[in-house]
């Protein structure tokens, strides 16, 4: 398709209609700035979904284009979109259009295999930067390059670097870095603030973790002793090299800490809204 969008499962919704996937005009419609968020539904559950619906507010908010509906119509309306599809384990994507309004879909969703939790992933550094790092902006040219160079490479992320020679954030997730006990993640003015990096930042305050936001040159990249990524589709992912740098992330206790306790928080919020 045009707008490079995956529409998955058998029914979506624009604005407030339920629609088959049989008809993707409205897809095909899509012009200008379009500002999305995506939400992971586990076990038929939104994660984190007040945390989402806040974040998506605040984007629309942002670029001048409200969104109208209240957080319990959207909530209702995701939790029917999950029940008449039987979804299970997928990522839904919310766009919000100045021409054509709300789409809620689900789509296509990338996990890592569960071996990468233990192995770590590769990675890679590229000299880009995002405009508007704090919105969720699609564009095209932006991930038409970032997925050349995951290909070019054989990486399952790409890290950012900026003009001043810093590594800001992964392709689609946060980057953090382990030296000694304490974590470093670069800026939240620059990075997108993802709702998985606010819930390790809570992790790291109540295990009493150090955690400084602060520019990570590429030049010291040399001398940390692990790192991970954090995002929606990834959760808590160690790093198991950035280019030609080897680390032993997945060793780190640090890092483990963190992955333990992201992991209890996602069972607990399944729980909770489970027993709604």
């Amino acid at each position: 398709m045009k707008n490079m969008e995956y529409v998955e499962q058998n029914f979506y919704y624009h604005n407030d209609k339920i629609q088959s996937t049989d008809n993707l005009h409205p897809f095909e419609k899509l012009t200008g700035k379009n500002v999305y968020e995506v939400i992971r539904v586990r076990e038929g559950i939104p994660l984190f979904l007040e945390d989402h619906l806040r974040r998506f507010r605040a984007f629309a908010g942002s670029v001048g284009l409200p969104l109208t509906d209240s957080d319990d119509i959207l909530i209702n309306r995701l939790y029917q979109l999950i029940d008449k599809n039987g979804a299970f384990d997928q990522n839904i994507k919310l766009i919000w259009n100045k021409d054509m309004g709300l789409l809620a879909f689900f789509t296509k969703s990338p996990y890592p295999p569960a071996r990468y939790y233990q192995t770590g992933i590769k990675t890679t550094l590229l000299n880009l930067e995002r405009e508007d790092p704090n919105i969720k902006i699609q564009r095209e040219a932006y991930q038409k390059t970032v997925l050349a160079e995951r290909e070019k490479t054989g990486s399952y992320e790409v890290l950012l670097v900026d003009h001043e020679g810093n590594v800001t954030e992964g392709s689609r997730s946060n980057l953090f870095i382990v030296k000694g006990e304490k974590l470093y993640t670069p800026p939240a003015k620059n990075v997108l603030l993802g709702i998985v990096r606010s819930k390790i930042v809570a992790i790291c305050q109540q295990q009493q973790i150090d955690i400084i936001e602060q520019n990570i040159p590429v030049t010291e990249l040399n001398t940390i002793d692990g790192a991970f990524i954090s995002g929606t589709g990834n959760d808590v992912l160690p790093i198991a090299s950035i280019d030609s740098f080897k680390l032993a992330s997945v060793k780190s206790p640090v890092i483990s800490s963190i992955m333990h306790e992201y992991d209890r928080l996602v069972k607990e919020y399944i729980a909770s809204k489970k027993d709604i």
